[in-house]
């Protein structure tokens, strides 16, 4: 069975594999190619928070980190109330970023489907995306990392700095972070 999923963010999708699209794009996600972590534990501790005023119809939930959100207010907010700064220049600076790494990872995902890169790629399409911003002043690159719930078949975007999102992934079995992200050095 398979979803459609729109990659600027919806409600989560809950197939076994869900597509996602950008104009005529068709992009496939395997949820159980993804890493898996407690969403809606890590969103009702407020380690993570909506990285966007409204999901689109059919797709992908995005989330920032709890540290992003921090230091994107504290940097953003100087005085001004915090729903004020949120609404008028966080969530749209996210949901802006959030669009363009989703569009990243629709590219990366239809490179992916292409039969001669096929014979020398892993099986499931990569599942982290960085671009150079200045979003967050801490660190000059912006992560979007593609996860799935533990409990359900949904997949969900987390947003945050490669730091920020290191506190947040599960460790691979042999002990480290998921692996760097293929479309960015370093």
């Amino acid at each position: 069975m398979t979803d459609t999923t729109d990659t600027h963010a919806a409600p989560p999708t809950s197939a076994a594999g869900a597509s996602t699209s950008e104009g005529a794009r068709q992009v496939r996600l395997v949820p159980e190619s993804l890493p898996a972590l407690d969403i809606l534990t890590l969103a009702q501790e407020g380690r993570i928070l909506r990285a966007e005023r409204e999901t689109p119809p059919d797709g992908v939930p995005v989330f920032v980190t709890r540290a992003g959100w921090d230091e994107l207010l504290s940097h953003h907010g100087k005085g001004e109330p915090e729903e004020k700064v949120a609404l008028t220049k966080l969530l749209p600076a996210l949901e802006q970023i959030s669009a363009r790494l989703l569009a990243q990872a629709a590219e990366a995902s239809e490179h992916h489907a292409k039969p001669a890169a096929q014979e020398n790629a892993p099986k499931a399409p990569p599942s982290i995306f960085t671009l150079e911003s200045d979003l967050f002043p801490s660190d000059p690159q912006t992560r979007l990392v593609l996860v799935r719930d533990r409990t359900h078949p949904v997949v969900c975007a987390l947003l945050g700095t490669p730091a920020q999102l290191a506190t947040l992934l599960p460790a691979q079995p042999h002990g480290g972070n998921p692996p760097a992200d293929p479309s960015h050095p370093g």
